[in-house]
Formats: structure tokens, sequence, C-alpha cells
């Protein structure tokens, strides 16, 4: 018979499956982590040293696994009836607990402003690119968005019922340290392209959706980076989820025997999948300033608002590299809150007019801005 200790054991992605099923419906049940995941640190080593907590905290008694049912209850009591539950809840004390709750409430205010979509709108097409180049994907990204806002869905409605989400922050896959200096860390992750986040500490130090759009971008009302938050975060991470996000993969494939000079032609394959975040094309590999050796490239990975314009910009990106990519979701989502709340739209960083001025820009290269610790530019977000 298979334990709640044995199911933690599992490696994350199959337990989160086999948590998912058993806790879909039952009233809330809680136990403390330490029963559940039989050590002090909760990453499953056994070395009881009590560092498991992402967040620095020592573990309490507070600190204990939420079963499912959480998000409309002493967390949210005066906050929407939210169909889909939370499950898991690992090293989450009840702090980080009614973060995490608030976020996702702010995220569902996100994608409720960004339902009607105005394809010849400034927004649309700093985020997601002309009209006339992305008409093939235009009903993909709708459908993306319409999904996204079906998790403000309310029990007992008629709307469809996303799945439950296993939040968790005892960082499973040690995620949260970034290898690369100066380059931001990690404030969410995504395990799986399933419902299942590990929220860092990073997350702990971001702004409620309304403080960041109220007070602190008013210096800089113009830059929509300007106002990314901890509803962004959760935003970009739910575009990840299978059941939400749905990308395009397109494969080249060549005809004939390509040990010979007959080959000539190629033919290629479009199929979906999850979506993840695109890179730029056309862009130096650069080597990262590493502890160790410094033998490896990286990527430009297309987070922040400087980097998802150009997806949307460059030649050398493919039409659907936009629609592909989860931060640009995000971005467009608060973008359009911002327009809602403040009634104008927050059009920097504007791009250059030329695609080889912006590949130059030290903005790309550097990422939009050190002091925006909640990704690492050089790392996806999902595993």
């Amino acid at each position: 018979m298979l334990t709640l200790r044995s199911i933690l054991s599992l490696p994350v992605i199959l337990s989160t499956s086999i948590l998912a099923h058993a806790f879909a419906s039952p009233p809330l049940v809680r136990s403390n982590v330490n029963s559940v995941n039989g050590n002090g640190n909760g990453n499953g080593n056994g070395n009881g040293n009590g560092n498991g907590n992402s967040n620095g905290k020592s573990q309490s008694d507070s600190e204990r696994m939420f079963a499912s049912g959480f998000l409309d209850q002493q967390h949210l009591r005066d906050k929407p009836n939210y169909a889909a539950n939370f499950i898991g809840g690992e090293r989450c004390g009840e702090e980080e607990m009614v973060w995490i709750s608030a976020g996702f409430d702010e995220m569902n205010q996100l994608f409720q402003a960004s339902r009607n979509v105005d394809w010849t709108g400034d927004a649309e097409r700093d985020f997601f690119g002309d009209p006339l180049r992305i008409t093939n994907y235009t009903g993909l990204i709708e459908e993306n968005l319409l999904r996204a806002t079906q998790y403000s869905n309310l029990k007992g409605s008629n709307g469809t019922r996303m799945p439950d989400i296993h939040i968790r922050c005892d960082d499973p896959e040690d995620y949260c340290q970034n290898m690369f200096k100066n380059s931001g860390k990690h404030a969410v992750y995504n395990i799986g392209n399933e419902p299942h986040i590990n929220f860092c500490p990073q997350y702990f130090n971001m702004d409620p959706l309304d403080a960041q759009v109220d007070e602190k971008a008013d210096q800089e009302k113009n830059n929509v980076m300007k106002y990314y938050n901890r509803a962004t975060a959760w935003a970009r991470q739910i575009m990840h989820f299978s059941a939400v996000g749905v990308a395009i993969r397109e494969t080249v494939n060549p005809i004939g025997n390509m040990s010979t000079e007959s080959m000539t032609s190629w033919t290629t394959t479009v199929t979906n999948a999850s979506m993840n975040i695109s890179i730029l094309a056309g862009v130096t590999d650069e080597h990262p300033k590493t502890n160790g050796p410094n033998d490896i490239f990286v990527l430009k990975y297309a987070y922040g608002a400087s980097r998802a314009k150009l997806l949307a910009a460059l030649h050398t990106q493919m039409p659907y590299d936009t629609a592909n990519n989860a931060e640009t979701y995000a971005l467009y989502a608060q973008a359009r809150y911002v327009m809602a709340r403040k009634g104008f739209y927050p059009n920097e960083p504007m791009l250059d007019s030329t695609d080889q001025a912006g590949l130059l820009r030290s903005k790309l290269q550097e990422g939009d801005n050190p002091k925006f610790n909640w990704v690492c530019y050089e790392s996806l977000d999902t595993m």
C-alpha cells in the first residue's frame, strides 16, 4: 500500500500526478511537513539540517502540507471561491501561503484584463507582432489567453474547472540558487509543464499587484517593467501548464540521404507542444560568469520586455516565437491591466528602428535591469 511518505519520495513529476488525483475534491486536510517528509530539511536527503525551507527560515509548527481546498478558506476569506484548489504546500509556512494565494488572485485579475484582444492595438503589436505576420497564430494566442482566464472560474459555476495546482517551497530541483553570477535568480519555476510550481525566496520579495501599479511605478510610469510584480510571475507560470499554454513546434526533416549530394529538399512538420520560453535567434551566445570552469555557452531567453519585444520585431525570429513565449503572455496581460487601471499604455522600453541596432543594445545583453531579481536570464524556468 502506498503511503503519503512513500508517494513524496517518488520523483516530483510522478508524485504530482498521484497527489492531484488523490486530493481532487476532499475537504482541507493538514499535517505537519515533518510527518510526511520524514526529515528535517524537506528535500529528501535525510540530513536533518533544517535548511530545506527555501525562504531561509527554520521550520515551525505553522509549516504544513495543505492537501486541498485552501484557496477558498482561511487564506482567502475575502477572495472569490475559486473552483481550482491548491495541493501540496511542502515547506510553505503560513506567511508564504498568504503571499502565494494573494498572487494567484492578482494573476486572475491580470488575465481578465486581457480577455478582449485588439490585434491593431499597440500592446498586441509590441508583444505578439504585426497582425499580418502572425495571422496564422492569432487564434492560438487568443485560445491560450482564454484558458488562462479560466483559473478565475468559481466553484459551482458552469465554466471549465482547471487542474488543481501543486504548490511548494522546498526547491526539490535545487533551482532557486542560480549557478550564473550577476544574472538574477528564479523567483518561481515550473516542474514538468504540469500544474506544479515551486516558489523561491525571491518570490516573497515581490510586490503586490496594485502596490506596484499604483505606487512603485509612478516615477517611470511608461516603463512596463516597473510594473512587474508577483502576479506577473504567477501569470508566466500558468502559461507553462500544458492545460493552458499550447505552443507550436516545427521540425525540419531532410528528404533523401544526407550522406549523398542528392539530398536537396526538406520537409517541415508542425505539431503542438507545451509552452516554455523562446530564445532570440541571431544573438551571439556568450560565456557566463561562473564559479567553475568558464567553458559553457548560454542562450538568450526572452525574459523581460526588451527581449520579448525583440521576438515580435526581429526578422530572424519565426512568427510563432511570440505565441510560444510564456513571458510574453504575462507581460501583455500586465500591460493590459495597467491600461485599464491607469488609462494609458506603458510602451517602454521602445525598440530601435533597425534589427541590428536592437541586437547590439547593451540592455539586451545584460538583461532589462539587474534590479529585477525575479528570473535567471540564462536558464529556463521549467524543469
